[in-house]
């Protein structure tokens, strides 16, 4: 098949180590796969992208080091970004309508559904948020074009909209060799996340103090009034902030973690951090939100809880028991749980074969 990819101009693909940003990993994983398997990838993305496919860059930098953009107008907008990589989207259907490609696979929907819904060759979108309900509006508004088809990352996700195109649920993958197991893990809690309310971090650090234990959080911290009020007073002795910490150093830390804390505030799609965890023997505690139920095991890698309680407040103590038993949770039931369901070998044959149903049905 002969397969373009696009997710962002904002880094090249793949980016720096240190860029935590799931969606363009996954892009070029992907990528690289699909041509190792045969298919003709074309991967449009920033000067100094690299896959084992052909990368189209357009001569254009990442947007984050741009040279002179910066200087004129702030590159961290929505309207920037949209922009800036809309180029890139016009190009992938501009060649699409030549017929160079048998199907387009794009993750930033939001910017490119009004490309697509023109072309005759086929799109792959990955749902990487949640339906909101101006997504669940566009969505839905094309619904009855056959060559739009959506990818949802959990089945939760779907809950919004049952009525929009998709072809399939696929789970993210991660490279379990990056992983390394560790059978006993040590004495601390760890959370690790974009430090914003949503995340739960202060909750974390309220079952932290109920269980006696330990609390270490990671992250980078994008709300500053959240973590100068709720976060940092509480920072020194048991509970320490580990700093913005690169996807290829966290392994470190999830294997040494009693448990992997997780009382997020919202519907979660995903959640990468559980399925690292996991990989690394670190059994998860989470609320019952958005796909925790299809991530975690409940009473195998960890524990599903309830997210209030019967007052209605945040369920801090349901949270501190579950603790309180981790060490009943096998930390080889949890590396196995990942390597049996969340690879990214399973990942890309999932994608493989949506591809081929999706080009199939389109000849």
């Amino acid at each position: 098949m002969r397969i373009a990819m696009f997710c962002s101009g904002r880094y090249p693909t793949p980016p720096a180590e240190d860029v935590i940003f799931a969606p363009i990993w996954i892009t070029s994983f992907l990528a690289d796969e699909m041509a190792r398997r045969g298919h003709e990838v074309t991967l449009f993305g920033a000067k100094g992208s690299k896959s084992k496919g052909k990368v189209v860059d357009l001569g254009l930098p990442p947007l984050e080091t741009h040279p002179t953009l910066p200087g004129c107008i702030d590159i961290r907008k929505d309207r920037v970004i949209n922009f800036y990589e809309q180029i890139y989207i016009s190009e992938i259907y501009r060649r699409a309508q030549k017929r160079e490609f048998d199907i387009v696979h794009i993750h930033p929907v939001d910017i490119a559904i009004n490309f697509a819904v023109n072309s005759s060759v086929p799109t792959v979108f990955t749902l990487h948020d949640p339906i909101s309900c101006w997504r669940k509006f566009v969505y839905e508004l094309y619904s009855k074009n056959k060559n739009i088809n959506f990818v949802s990352i959990s089945e939760s996700q779907r809950g919004p909209s049952k009525k929009i195109n998709y072809i399939d649920t696929i789970y993210n993958g991660i490279d379990i060799k990056k992983y390394k197991f560790d059978e006993k893990g040590g004495d601390y809690l760890f959370e690790a996340s974009r430090v914003v309310p949503l995340k739960g971090f202060d909750l974390a650090v309220k079952v932290a103090q109920k269980s006696g234990l330990p609390l270490k959080i990671a992250g980078e911290i994008l709300d500053a009034r959240y973590w100068e009020e709720k976060l940092k007073p509480f920072i020194g002795g048991k509970i320490s902030y580990e700093g913005m910490i690169s996807p290829f150093e966290l392994p470190k830390l999830y294997r040494k973690a009693k448990a992997f804390i997780f009382p997020i505030q919202w519907e979660e799609p995903f959640g990468l951090v559980m399925i690292e965890a996991m990989a690394c023997g670190a059994p998860v505690v989470a609320f019952d939100r958005g796909s925790v139920k299809e991530v975690v095991k409940d009473g195998v890698t960890g524990f599903v809880i309830p997210p209030l309680n019967k007052k209605g407040e945040p369920n801090i103590e349901g949270m501190a028991e579950a603790v309180k038993k981790i060490d009943k949770i096998d930390r080889a039931a949890c590396r196995k749980h990942v390597k049996d369901n969340f690879t990214l070998e399973k990942m890309v044959e999932k994608y493989e074969k949506v591809y081929e149903k999706i080009v199939k049905k389109n000849r």
